[in-house]
């Protein structure tokens, strides 16, 4: 399994990248919504973790591209500010597994990462 952050923000990437180290997931960060993309043309990535905060980066183009790769992501969770709720809307509305503010993402990171590589060793 495999876990792409796509961010800008340092220090929610070193936070998230204790998380994937607890459960041994490689983590790789990017700034850059076209290089995830062209990731998931290339390789499995089995979870995504948009951060909408990110400018340009525009969800309702995004997830659909991302649905559509070649090797489509297993899931993509979202998370921006509780009071960017359009966006947030916009996430769910485009096909993001999970939605979350960013404090629950915060909150939830550890949980998260580990619910997912669960999921992946489970099937396996």
């Amino acid at each position: 399994m495999s876990v792409l952050f796509i961010t800008n923000d340092l220090m929610a990437g070193a936070n998230l990248r204790g998380a994937a180290q607890a459960v041994q997931v490689p983590l790789t960060l990017t700034a850059d919504a076209e290089a995830a993309l062209a990731r998931c043309n290339e390789e499995v990535v089995r979870l995504i973790i948009l951060d909408l905060s990110l400018p340009g980066l525009e969800p309702r183009e995004l997830i659909p591209r991302l649905r559509s790769a070649a090797r489509p992501p297993g899931a993509i969770v979202a998370f921006a500010p509780h009071v960017h709720q359009q966006r947030l809307d916009a996430a769910a509305e485009a096909g993001c597994d999970e939605v979350l503010t960013r404090g629950q993402f915060h909150a939830q990171a550890n949980a998260l990462i580990a619910r997912y590589a669960q999921q992946v060793q489970t099937r396996q």
